[in-house]
């Protein structure tokens, strides 16, 4: 019996099995197209600041950013002149830049980790949930004939906003409204006298529309090309009126591409003569033309029993989810599936190893941390497209006066830069898995781990000086760090050490001495013969993960860390009283 069968090998549904790789999980990955049918195909190609720290830590980033182009920042124009600025220099991550990686690219790179071949084209007909498993009925290929029976214990749906998955049980819903704004897109080379700076990413706000120019790499990774997005003018909804959105719930999900419409390059350039003011250019060699739609959508759940959705397949920078989909503002939609399966794999994993004190709480907690994010996400995405794309004076005062005055204030600006490359994404305190906020100004629960500067391992024979999430990178459990600020030593830490000693198949413990209070670069006796001794003991010369997790002058901060590098648990620790851990014990995956 499989572990996990996974539907659609899209980026998240690739990501999710890579995920299922690295915590050692029997699973088959299926996908109903053949891979030709995406193959040199941009569509979805933005990444974010958060999404490349979690490739980070599953050791995907580097063969990501290789591909990849980073454009120095957003420029916005009006009919007649640059209007403002907008960089992500100030953002607090290691990868504080747009970056540009096309679809196929990502899928790719996911593709070639996993150790069990994509098998295509398959497709989900049917499935039945037992009580320890999913019954799932697969057909292969065109023939009705050839179709086999499966049996997993999860079943995980990535295929898209026509989820076979969620199609499966009946009530399982995918209502929302349709963005009656149809869209053209095309991967080209702009040439011409008076081009826009193409290091940035160029967007116009015209009377005829908008038209955005994002840059990219050709199929073959070495010339630079550009990515054109121009919005048209509404069609009618299906009343008749000439609205922007429709929330009939008869209308059938339009996200997405097109495929039986189509567009040329002379209507192409056309619309860009239309819209692109001061600019001279000309659109060449057409590597992708295509038109597609917006729909904002949400499932009335992410789980059912042993079925769940996550993000699916993903076009331009809109996410046609199994769960959700939403406009393209922002290049969003790729971003919250992979940050989905982020937040799933581990539950998954740790429930089918028997690591969950409860584990419907922890399933349940998928939907419950991911779906305050996916609303407000559709929320805000959808107001910045409706006012991005509204043909009213209102909407063009707002783009062309209120936006650019609203950008060059600094703490609006890095506040749509944070909420961009979705810095700002924590789990909600509500979470059932997470311990309640503590008295202390350390970091709270439910914030993103900060990374530190370079540590100093104990084990300096065997050991190179690391960062404290490359130390954490590739976890498949719970990681305990107690980290201290001008105080503690060896013998200080041997109570917490030890204490973990009896989870040490659950949580993984680490200790971090202060500036001062080193001593000498050995591993403690009382830790020699643990399994965590090598990399479990490290110094921080220069203080500062302790001052980034807030981390109180003479005190320790003890802190749990989920295996998807979010906080559950911190507390302030003065170092002469007990060590408080019965108030996370609870929180430990034991039975």
């Amino acid at each position: 019996m499989l572990d996990v069968l996974i539907c659609g090998a899209g980026p998240v549904g690739s990501f999710f099995a890579n995920l299922m790789d690295q915590f050692g999980h029997n699973y088959r990955i299926i996908d109903s197209e053949a891979p030709e049918a995406r193959h040199g195909q941009s569509r979805a190609l933005l990444l974010t600041s958060r999404s490349l720290e979690i490739m980070e830590d599953r050791g995907l980033s580097g063969e990501l950013l290789s591909h990849a182009v980073i454009p120095r920042g957003l420029r916005l124009h009006s009919d007649t002149k640059q209007i403002t600025e907008l960089e992500m220099r100030d953002i607090d991550s290691l990868y504080g830049h747009l970056t540009v990686v096309p679809q196929w690219r990502i899928e790719d790179t996911f593709q070639r980790r996993l150790t069990k071949k994509v098998e295509r084209p398959v497709k989900l007909i049917s499935y039945v949930q037992e009580s320890d498993y999913v019954v799932a009925k697969l057909q292969h290929g065109d023939n009705e004939d050839n179709v086999e029976e499966v049996k997993a214990k999860f079943l995980v749906g990535s295929d898209g906003a026509h989820s076979a998955v969620r199609k499966g049980t009946p009530g399982w819903t995918f209502d929302g409204i349709v963005f009656h704004v149809p869209f053209v897109l095309a991967d080209v080379t702009l040439t011409g006298d008076k081009l826009p700076d193409m290091r940035y990413v160029n967007y116009i706000n015209a009377k005829d529309g908008v038209l955005l120019m994002i840059p990219l790499l050709d199929k073959a990774g070495e010339k630079a090309i550009t990515r054109v997005v121009l919005s048209r003018k509404p069609v009618g909804s299906p009343d008749g009126k000439n609205d922007l959105i429709s929330h009939d719930k008869t209308e059938a999900v339009s996200q997405g591409i097109q495929k039986h419409q189509s567009v040329t390059l002379e209507q192409l350039q056309e619309m860009i003569d239309q819209r692109s003011g001061v600019f001279k250019m000309k659109a060449e060699n057409p590597q992708w033309l295509a038109k597609f739609g917006v729909n904002e959508r949400k499932a009335n759940g992410f789980r059912r029993g042993r079925c769940f959705i996550v993000g699916g397949k993903v076009y331009f920078k809109c996410g046609i989810y199994a769960a959700h989909c939403h406009s393209p503002a922002g290049g969003q939609g790729l971003n919250v599936g992979l940050q989905d399966a982020y937040s799933l794999a581990w539950k998954i994993s740790s429930v089918l190893k028997n690591a969950a004190k409860n584990p419907e709480e922890l399933l349940d907690s998928y939907y419950n941390e991911r779906s305050p994010y996916v609303d407000a996400t559709i929320d805000i995405t959808g107001r910045v497209a409706r006012n991005m794309v509204a043909p009213t004076m209102i909407s063009d005062f707002l783009r062309s006066s209120v936006l650019p005055l609203a950008l060059n204030v600094p703490y609006l600006h890095n506040k749509v830069g944070y909420f961009v490359q979705q810095i700002y994404v924590t789990i909600p305190s509500t979470s059932a898995v997470l311990a309640k906020k503590s008295a202390s100004a350390i970091i709270d629960p439910g914030q993103y781990m900060k990374e530190s500067g370079i540590l100093v391992p104990k084990d300096t024979m065997n050991m190179s000086p690391q960062t404290i999430r490359s130390i954490l990178r590739k976890s498949d459990r719970y990681t305990a760090l107690l980290v201290w600020n001008h105080a503690g030593d060896d013998e200080a830490s041997a109570s917490f050490w030890n204490l973990l000693e009896s989870y040490k198949s659950f949580v993984r413990p680490i200790v971090v001495l202060s500036r001062n209070n080193i001593f000498r670069y050995r591993i403690p006796e009382y830790a020699r013969d643990s399994v965590y001794a090598k990399d479990g003991f490290w110094c921080d010369n220069k203080g500062h993960l302790a001052d980034r997790l807030g981390i109180e002058h003479n005190h320790a901060g003890i802190i749990l860390i989920r295996p998807d590098m979010y906080i559950t648990f911190s507390e302030s620790y003065d170092g002469n009283k007990d060590i408080p851990l019965k108030s996370f014990e609870s929180i430990f995956l034991v039975n």
